[in-house]
């Protein structure tokens, strides 16, 4: 297995999706407060999609998908960045993607 996400398909055999671990936690509570709704980056199977769509609305997020389940150690791989990111100053942060007409 490349990825945690794979080894967790592996075991249920279930639609499968990596979500919300590009996000800081501690910050969950400040979403709502958001100019506008930072993106969640999620990867898996296109069964899981509706799912992770509407845990991420209601969460305050905007789900931005990053591919099918293959792409989740690419998605693990980004916590060593986002924090290097948040320790060089910056903090902890949100992020959006998106068009530069949707900012």
């Amino acid at each position: 297995m490349s990825s945690n996400a794979e080894y967790v398909k592996s075991v249920t055999g279930g639609p499968t999706a990596k979500a919300f671990n590009t996000n800081f936690a501690s910050l969950f509570g400040q979403i709502a407060d958001a100019r506008v709704r930072p993106s969640n980056l999620w990867p898996g199977d296109d069964e899981a999609q509706g799912f992770v769509r509407q845990l991420s609305l209601a969460a305050g997020y905007e789900a931005v998908r990053l591919g099918d389940l293959s792409m989740a150690a690419t998605q693990e791989g980004l916590a060593g960045p986002i924090f290097a990111i948040a320790q060089s100053g910056l903090g902890q942060f949100v992020y959006r993607m998106a068009t530069p007409e949707q900012l």
